[in-house]
């Protein structure tokens, strides 16, 4: 086989791979939450997406921890229902987290809230350093 094909084989792989498989592992952003006169707060998100197993988000400049519950998901898109564990943040967040080119558009909602989304983020893979 070619270099060439196996590229091709990759791409076709990475395509075809479900949402989890695609968004496991590592992502890092800072979180935004905006009003109507502008910036209210920023955050930084530390978030680790697992397959089979409750996921993992931080939000380290703010002191807080908790775990990701899946709620649903489809092929580019996994909801998560938050669970603080350590910190004061909001108990009980929803979060849709959208996989596209590469990043992460992260959607927070507030528990039951129905009136749009209350914060947001663009999160990017982790990345090793040597």
């Amino acid at each position: 086989m070619t270099i060439k094909s196996l590229l091709a084989l990759a791409a076709l792989a990475a395509i075809a791979a479900p949402a989890h498989a695609q968004m496991s592992g590592g992502w890092q952003g800072v979180g935004l939450q905006a009003g109507p006169t502008g910036v209210q707060s920023t955050w930084t998100i530390s978030m680790t997406v697992r397959s089979g197993i409750a996921s993992r988000i931080e939000y380290p400049s703010l002191g807080c921890t908790g775990t990701l519950h899946e709620l649903s998901r489809t092929r580019d898109e996994i909801e998560f229902r938050e669970q603080i564990t350590a910190g004061p943040c909001i108990d009980g967040g929803r979060i849709i987290a959208r996989l596209r080119d590469g990043r992460l558009s992260w959607f927070w909602y507030l528990p039951g809230g129905n009136a749009g989304v209350d914060a947001s983020a663009v999160l990017y893979r982790e990345t090793a350093i040597s």
